[in-house]
């Protein structure tokens, strides 16, 4: 498995590549320091974070980003390519793109794997997955519903109106 900075080097001699980005400061990327979120975030993949006081509509490149952090299970070997993606999609907005408007969307559609750039739903599906430890059941109509807390008889079913009972999720279910 290659270490993260391996893997941006990678990715920047990849952008080095797209006619689209040549006049961008790709180079500059190299200055980026690079980390890893918390291993129990579910909604974030990865984060572009700027440098204190930098607002997102004045950022004009490398030089205004804090770090790039990446969620470490997408460095596993099974998610490596997603990992590229991801790396690729925040150093467009280390270089100035801060929003995901057209013109983002453009760039990002640039990037040789495409079918990398698909796998954001099943890595979110695998990470919410990994985190549940509870069911929450209707004990009438089996209804289940997926999370990381005990509901402690606080929610009921939108359907029957019954208190729903939390269910421990066996390692493995």
């Amino acid at each position: 498995m290659e270490s993260l900075e391996e893997m941006a080097k990678k990715v920047m001699i990849k952008m080095h590549t797209i006619p689209q980005l040549a006049g961008l400061s790709i180079g500059q990327l190299e200055t980026i320091p690079l980390g890893y979120l918390r291993k129990n975030a579910t909604r974030l993949h990865a984060v572009c974070r700027y440098k204190r006081g930098v607002r997102k509509k004045n950022v004009t490149g490398p030089s205004d980003v804090n770090r790039v952090d990446v969620h470490p299970d997408a460095m596993s070997e099974k998610w490596s390519r997603y990992a590229s993606f991801l790396l690729y999609h925040e150093f467009l907005h280390a270089l100035g793109f801060t929003s995901h408007n057209q013109e983002f969307r453009k760039l990002e559609a640039l990037w040789p794997d495409t079918e990398s750039q698909s796998m954001g739903k099943t890595f979110g599906k695998y990470l919410q997955d990994k985190s549940i430890k509870w069911h929450w059941q209707c004990p009438s109509c089996e209804l289940k519903h997926s999370r990381t807390r005990k509901s402690n008889g606080r929610y009921r079913c939108r359907n029957c109106r019954i208190v729903l009972v939390d269910i421990p999720v066996k390692k493995g279910e």
